[in-house]
């Protein structure tokens, strides 16, 4: 067994890697992949790895507080709102994986936004409410407290998986300047 890498000490196999990439390049999206042999299908398996340390780190997780993943709730798409607010591979992982959205419920709870909060994110941004604030507040306060949710779980989840996954060499994130194929582009 080649271990990618190790997550609360348990090792991830080069195969679970190897099975989510040919799962990958059989679906729908298979030619837009890039060859394997290049730097960017090398990152892409760096980017594997990162997927799924964050799964492995949601499942310790959960399975340490008792948590299971509600029934009846699917997989769905993430938006670009979502991945804006929790990084893409937090995104993902909570969009695809239930267990994930019930560790976040329990680890980050969503509250609504304060009075003020709430009016002066209405203040801001009058182009977005024809409404009065009376008839927006309840619904507004409730989507600003699921959004910062989402982001105190996110931070949540980095400082977890910074303190439980540890990367084997040429496993690295992506973005690691240590690595030969690192390259950051906007």
């Amino acid at each position: 067994m080649t271990a990618v890498a190790w997550v609360a000490g348990r090792p991830l196999d080069v195969a679970a890697v190897d099975a989510r990439l040919a799962a990958m390049r059989q679906g729908p999206y298979a030619a837009r992949l890039p060859d394997p042999a290049t730097a960017e299908g090398r990152n892409l398996r760096r980017w594997l790895v990162q997927v799924l340390t964050v799964e492995a780190v949601v499942a310790h997780e959960a399975h340490a507080l008792g948590l299971t993943a509600a029934s009846g709730d699917a997989p769905r798409q993430v938006t670009l709102a979502e991945a804006l607010r929790s990084g893409g591979v937090t995104a993902a992982v909570v969009a695809a994986h239930p267990l994930a959205r019930s560790l976040r419920a329990v680890v980050a709870p969503p509250v609504p936004a304060t009075e003020a909060d709430t009016a002066a994110y209405y203040d801001r941004n009058r182009d977005l409410f024809p409404l009065d604030f009376a008839q927006v507040r309840d619904a507004l306060a409730a989507r600003l407290g699921a959004e910062d949710a989402e982001r105190r779980f996110a931070r949540w989840l980095e400082e977890r998986c910074a303190a439980l996954v540890r990367l084997s060499p040429g496993y690295e994130h992506p973005g690691d300047p240590r690595h030969p194929d690192a390259v950051h582009r906007h």
